[in-house]
């Protein structure tokens, strides 16, 4: 009897020791008078569709990669909340109330402290703060954190699972914001030369951004790093001064230097093919390369989808045509330009971006007016905002051909010119065949250079 108890022991033991930690969070929660049919649960990593009730009520059981923040979305809201494997969480909001959330459980003091930090951020305009000089900037950024730690100690939580987390994304929003500060600041001020100081460059140095698995449990990180390689990728291609340098490939060839082949460096790059992938001489090489990351198949069939829809604007291929209202009267189609080069401006009233390179674009105009080129410019405003096309097109004495699509996003020319985003400049030569489906811009000094060399 005795030898049976040892043994009974010994699997009890063998038993506690292999016996896998719950990661599982039971999660309740109740949307009252929202109307909304269900809640989306994202994370870096994650993704759940959860099927409200009549009453606006869910139960179920969330299998969450990681513990940390996730984002809670309703209709057109989102709503940050902590999730911690191993412990629920019951959330109570009715939409007809002022009342804030309820939040029960064992992390509900920490969703309490990170819904009144996310209310008290969205209170604050990042453009005032990223007007300010850079060691004004600073003294807020000190300030707010000064404040944010004071107010955690008040709350008195003592989770330290949640503090970690909480830090780590301090460090990565800050981080974020100090990438975004210089770029910003230039563009507000209007100061072209802004350069931050060596010191202000040397902030993010501590920061790892090659972590494959903090880009995969948290949502700031992945924020920071996208930024973050975008802008080194962007001051690479401004310092690159060979004539066949590409934006993509350059951000592609840092990628590469980061991040082995996984989700990480999978995630980024397909998310910037969504708007880099470009119609010009390196789509073949950028496509290349991306299936050599080894893309899932729901990826690659997206942005071989994409491929697909540029590699026939390519330069040679005969361009997409138009036929669209004349601000001046009557119709003006591509075809009525045949043997001149044609210059086309997309653009929108609505479009900030747009609207920047109006000073640019007249003076390209002006310095072309007695050569063999014509400039365009099609508006995608929406038919409501005819008139506010008409009076912007007098009022700031645009030049050119100014024409208006007929269907906005939906125009032909829009579509099978594949524009995801504007403005959008292109470039068609006297034959009616494309030079650029994706042009210089106005303000770029290559788009003179590429002039010069052709009219």
């Amino acid at each position: 009897m005795k030898r049976i108890i040892l043994i009974l022991a010994a699997i009890a033991i063998i038993s506690c020791e292999t016996k896998e930690e719950n990661t599982d969070v039971a999660f309740n929660a109740t949307f009252a008078n929202t109307g909304a049919p269900s809640i989306t649960i994202v994370g870096a990593d994650y993704k759940e569709d959860l099927t409200l009730d009549s009453n606006g009520t869910v139960t179920d059981t969330l299998d969450i990669p990681s513990t940390g923040f996730y984002n809670i979305v309703l209709g057109r809201d989102r709503m940050p909340i902590y999730l911690e494997q191993g412990k629920s969480l019951t959330i109570k909001m009715d939409a007809k109330s002022p009342d804030a959330p309820v939040f029960e459980g064992p992390v509900a003091a920490e969703n309490v402290f990170a819904r009144e930090k996310s209310l008290r951020a969205g209170t604050t305009n990042p453009m005032e703060l990223y007007a300010d000089e850079e060691n004004v900037y600073l003294e807020s950024m000190a300030a707010n954190k000064k404040t944010e730690d004071s107010l955690l100690t008040a709350s008195g939580i003592k989770n330290e699972t949640f503090l970690k987390v909480l830090n780590d994304e301090e460090i990565y929003t800050t981080a974020f914001t100090h990438n975004m500060y210089p770029q910003y600041h230039a563009y507000i001020t209007k100061n072209d030369d802004f350069k931050a100081s060596s010191s202000f460059a040397s902030l993010n140095n501590g920061v790892n951004v090659s972590d494959t698995t903090a880009y995969r449990n948290s949502m700031a990180y992945q924020q920071m790093v996208d930024n973050k390689i975008q802008n080194d990728a962007y001051e690479a291609f401004m310092e690159d001064e060979s004539e066949d340098k590409d934006m993509t490939m350059i951000y592609l060839e840092h990628i590469d230097s980061l991040y082995p082949n996984g989700f990480a460096k999978e995630k980024m790059v397909t998310q910037y093919l969504q708007y880099g992938l470009s119609p010009n001489e390196s789509l073949e090489e950028v496509y290349a390369a991306y299936k050599k990351i080894n893309p899932s198949e729901k990826n690659l069939a997206e942005v071989t989808k994409r491929y697909n829809e540029l590699k026939v604007l390519t330069k040679g291929n005969a361009s997409p045509t138009f036929k669209y209202e004349n601000h001046k009267g009557g119709e003006t189609a591509l075809a009525d330009l045949k043997g001149k080069y044609t210059y086309i401006d997309v653009w929108a009233t609505w479009c900030g971006p747009c609207i920047g390179e109006i000073p640019s674009l007249k003076q390209v105009e002006k310095d072309n007016h007695d050569k063999n080129i014509e400039f365009v410019s099609i508006s995608i405003d929406r038919k409501a905002d005819y008139e506010k096309w008409r009076k912007m097109v007098t009022e700031k004495e645009l030049g050119g051909i100014q024409l208006m699509a007929d269907n906005d996003w939906k125009s032909a020319f829009v579509t099978d010119y594949a524009i995801t985003g504007i403005p959008r400049f292109i470039l068609v030569d006297p034959d009616g065949n494309i030079v650029s489906a994706d042009a210089p811009r106005p303000s770029d000094p290559q788009l003179r250079k590429m002039l010069d060399k052709l009219i």
